[in-house]
């Protein structure tokens, strides 16, 4: 296997979580040109990843009627003469690609569309989405048992981090505590007032500094968890790009956060991580080293449909109280948990 093609379009959180399956290509195929095919803009999440030889971004919003964009894609893999695609994503647009790269052996999930696949296998739900990933290795001979996360930034990106904190009053030598109280999907968010009450809490006992960290379209709930504070805190909301945000999150010494990409930025930057878990399947989803804690409450709709917006009561996240999450951050801070 000379050139090999992973392809994996969607979310931030989907193009983290891929990482030990990069590696233990890698790892397999140590000579081979290993090229990833990703969403644009998800794209600089693994510009610097040393197990991959070429990132090709693919605008995904591109209209359907335009196919410039497709036919642009087809025409650079078939350039390439893939001997082996692996098709992370079991969607149709992303089998076809597969196909229509010329590629010899393409694994994918044999659902819904396996006829595009020579090797099919079968796609485990319940299963965390690194082990899936995982399956689809095996099942091309490449072993796998590896899940830790990375996310590669460069020591110029950490400096950066370490000013931008400071040109903000955060001082290095004091504990700094994330938040982030946004999801993407309104039903994954924990209420305001409680991030609120958490920020009050470890900046009270802790003498913590807190980070309130959000994306461009969340800096009014992110301001609304800093007026609910009484305590001071720092907006870091919607400035900062991907890679600049996973530099900041490794000055964290805890990140507290709903189940969202965030998350899995946090968890590959080794930061301990506390994770609240509502409508979303954790079984698939949440961060496993054990430096990182997952809350949930079991209710009998857990996990509903993606981005459903039936719900009128939300009870799986206000289940989750302030108290039990204070509970699991004195815990965490006490025993000094910090991988880097």
């Amino acid at each position: 296997m000379k050139n090999i093609l992973l392809i994996r379009l969607s979310s931030l959180g989907d193009i983290v979580l891929t990482s030990p399956a990069i590696r233990a290509v890698r790892r397999h195929f140590p000579q081979a040109q290993i090229s990833m095919l990703v969403a644009k803009q998800s794209a600089e999440l693994l510009t610097e990843n040393p197990h991959l030889d070429e990132v090709i971004p693919f605008d995904r919003t591109a209209q359907n009627k335009d196919t410039g964009e497709m036919w642009r894609i087809i025409r650079l893999l078939r350039e390439r003469r893939f001997d082996l695609a692996i098709d992370f994503q079991r969607k149709f647009r992303t089998s076809l690609l597969a196909y229509l790269s010329g590629a010899k052996c393409r694994v994918g999930y044999h659902q819904p569309n396996g006829l595009l696949c020579t090797v099919r296998v079968p796609d485990r739900v319940n299963k965390h989405a690194i082990d899936r990933y995982f399956d689809l290795l095996h099942a091309a001979g490449i072993p796998a048992t590896d899940r830790t996360l990375e996310l590669f930034i460069t020591d110029a990106e950490h400096i950066d981090a370490r000013e931008t904190l400071a040109v903000r009053g955060i001082q290095s030598d004091r504990l700094k505590v994330g938040l982030f109280p946004g999801a993407g999907w309104k039903l994954r968010e924990w209420m305001p007032d409680r991030f609120a009450a958490i920020g009050n809490r470890v900046s009270e006992h802790f003498d913590a500094q807190v980070l309130i960290f959000g994306g461009p379209n969340e800096r009014e709930l992110v301001d609304q968890v800093a007026n609910i504070m009484k305590r001071e805190s720092i907006s870091l909301a919607g400035d900062f790009s991907i890679r600049q945000f996973a530099a900041l999150v490794k000055q964290c010494d805890l990140f507290i956060t709903n189940d969202t990409g965030p998350m899995h930025v946090a968890a590959a930057m080794h930061t301990p991580t506390v994770a609240l878990f509502g409508p979303g399947n954790h079984l698939r989803f949440q961060p496993l080293a054990p430096i990182h804690t997952t809350l949930r409450h079991h209710v009998p709709c857990n996990p509903c449909k993606q981005f459903t917006d039936k719900c009128k009561d939300n009870i799986c996240m206000k289940l989750i109280t302030v108290d039990e999450v204070w509970e699991t951050i004195c815990n965490k801070l006490s025993a000094g948990h910090r991988l880097m």
